[in-house]
């Protein structure tokens, strides 16, 4: 018994998990404008056209954290609409039609709510039956549906993926120089405060140096990145609403987790320069405009209508949403160089 491996992911894990005495942030990496030894700058390529949502490349703040090699993060690249559309994506539209959910029959009465979980949740106007409520949806799956049972994706459980979350992982993947990644499958999780995703990683895809990208919005959360054993204790990094995060190279397959979302105000409280999660009133909205070809015409306008964003705004105070993308299958012919991230 003397001989077992020290499980220090999982320690990590517990530390920034606890409720009963709140962990010390000080040694949590952040994605912000001060030095850190751990954030080496990465250089992007710029592009011939702007993203609607995003800054332009040439602006964002992008790292490779020199501790695990081939992780990268971007310091929130999206502008005050971009994190709008996103998130009421997220809320309204991924968990509905051809996606598959968490919310079963037995979790949710689909005959009794006919009109869906977002629109019966606004209809609650008891404080607690809402809040329970607003928890119930857990998890979306977009392209290919993951097959939590067997760990397997498979072509007769595929349905189309988004159009405009594709485009935009791609106009990102072109600005790191990342080439030849076809977006096939997403999760969108679905945090609110307590909740947790423990240590794992991810060797269900065929093609495992194919990047996967994700992206936070709404509460911060703690991030823990380790390495190929659990016995390497991880870093830990601070998620806030708009940042992403790239796993490339070795980072791939990576033991990664979720031990905290990060309730407003917990974090300022430690140390100024850190903030809560997302000021979400606060959101620098871009010029009307449609969004152009890339995005949903119908969100992208209403994105701009405090009526509409106020109910979505008031969810994603208790919440934080992760939409991790990957590609599911090895294109055919390819051969994929080592990245110029690395």
């Amino acid at each position: 018994m003397d001989n077992l491996p020290v499980d220090n992911f999982q320690s990590s894990f517990k530390y920034y998990k606890s409720k009963d005495l709140p962990p010390s942030l000080e040694n949590v990496v952040i994605l912000d404008h001060t030095v850190n030894s751990l954030l080496k700058p990465i250089k992007v390529i710029p592009q011939s056209s702007s993203f609607p949502g995003l800054r332009l490349p040439e602006s964002w703040n992008v790292f490779e954290l020199t501790s695990r090699p081939g992780l990268v993060v971007i310091a929130n690249p999206f502008t005050g609409t971009g994190q709008r559309y996103w998130m009421s994506r997220s809320v309204l539209d991924f968990h509905r039609g051809l996606s598959k959910n968490n919310l079963l029959p037995s979790q949710f009465n689909l005959h009794q709510y006919p009109d869906g979980w977002w629109e019966h949740l606004q209809t609650i106007g008891d404080p607690l039956q809402r809040q329970k409520l607003s928890k119930a949806l857990r998890w979306a799956t977009l392209g290919f549906h993951y097959d939590w049972t067997n760990k397997v994706y498979s072509d007769d459980n595929r349905t189309q993926f988004p159009s405009d979350l594709a485009a935009m992982v791609q106009y990102i993947a072109s600005a790191l120089e990342i080439s030849s990644f076809s977006p096939e499958a997403a999760i969108v999780n679905y945090y609110p405060i307590g909740s947790t995703l423990a240590g794992h990683t991810d060797h269900s895809e065929e093609d495992l140096t194919a990047p996967l990208f994700s992206f936070s919005f709404g509460l911060a959360g703690i991030f823990l990145i380790g390495g190929m054993t659990r016995e390497e204790k991880p870093d830990a990094l601070l998620l806030k609403s708009g940042d992403v995060v790239i796993m490339t190279g070795n980072s791939r397959q990576y033991y990664h987790a979720v031990p905290r979302v990060c309730a407003s105000g917990e974090i300022a409280v430690e140390n100024d320069r850190w903030q809560s999660g997302c000021y979400l009133n606060e959101l620098e909205l871009d010029q009307q405009g449609d969004g152009g070809s890339e995005m949903c015409f119908n969100r992208w306008q209403k994105c701009h209508d405090n009526d509409f964003w106020s109910p979505i705004h008031d969810y994603m105070h208790g919440s934080r949403i992760n939409i991790n993308v990957r590609q599911v299958r090895r294109l055919e012919g390819q051969v994929r160089k080592e990245s110029t991230l690395l």
